[in-house]
């Protein structure tokens, strides 16, 4: 038994570690560059040596780092797993394409992995703009419950069901509002309602509209 409320602990916690996850992450994944600019630096003969340390260095850090990111991060999302995805595939691409090219003296890899970084980069900033919208609904957003109207299965994920469901919610107007929510699990149906948060200011925007947990409720 503890004295302490152990999700406020585990927030706290978070909150203490997420900047330095995020430094961390970021960090990791920049030093591609770096790892190239070694591998090219050192004698050819020792350049097969340093290839396999940069590359296991770089691979550890940015699956260390990743990980610490996501149990930390206040909002998980699928955005920024593929962001952060693409950032570590693009770096990869980098340093297994470092050697140069005798013409221009530029690593093979350096167009695909920078095209590759682009893509990262417009995922973190929808990324980063869905984030944003939720800490603002969190913050100054009304608690109201949301209905499913439809329910489909549309796949499945890691051999469990992934569903396509349709929410209803009125807001403060008294006008119907629909969004869709994706969910994996059984048993969802029709009439079946879940807790949420929305942005008064913008209601009908999807990205300002967050399912709350259990512990979110303001009843909680």
């Amino acid at each position: 038994m503890s004295l302490t409320d152990p999700t406020a602990r585990a927030n706290r916690r978070d909150a203490v570690i997420r900047p330095v996850a995020w430094v961390l992450a970021i960090l990791a994944l920049a030093t591609s560059p770096f790892l190239v600019a070694i591998i090219e630096a050192v004698p050819r003969s020792q350049q097969v040596a340093a290839w396999v340390i940069c590359m296991f260095s770089f691979i550890g850090a940015c699956l260390l780092f990743g990980l610490l990111l996501y149990y930390t991060a206040a909002h998980r999302n699928p955005l920024g797993i593929t962001a952060y995805t693409f950032a570590y595939v693009a770096g990869l691409v980098f340093i297994l394409g470092s050697a140069r090219d005798p013409k221009t003296g530029l690593p093979d890899a350096l167009y695909p992995a920078l095209v590759i970084y682009a893509v990262s980069a417009v995922l973190l900033i929808v990324y980063v703009s869905h984030a944003l919208g939720s800490s603002a609904t969190m913050k100054d957003g009304v608690e109201t419950t949301a209905t499913v109207t439809a329910a489909g299965v549309n796949g499945m994920v890691n051999y469990v069901t992934h569903w396509r469901l349709t929410l209803k919610f009125t807001d403060q107007q008294g006008r119907d509002r629909w969004f869709h929510l994706g969910r994996t699990g059984y048993g969802y149906t029709v009439g079946q309602t879940f807790t949420i948060k929305y942005n008064p200011k913008r209601p009908g925007s999807r990205r300002s509209i967050v399912v709350l947990e259990p512990s979110q409720f303001e009843s909680a």
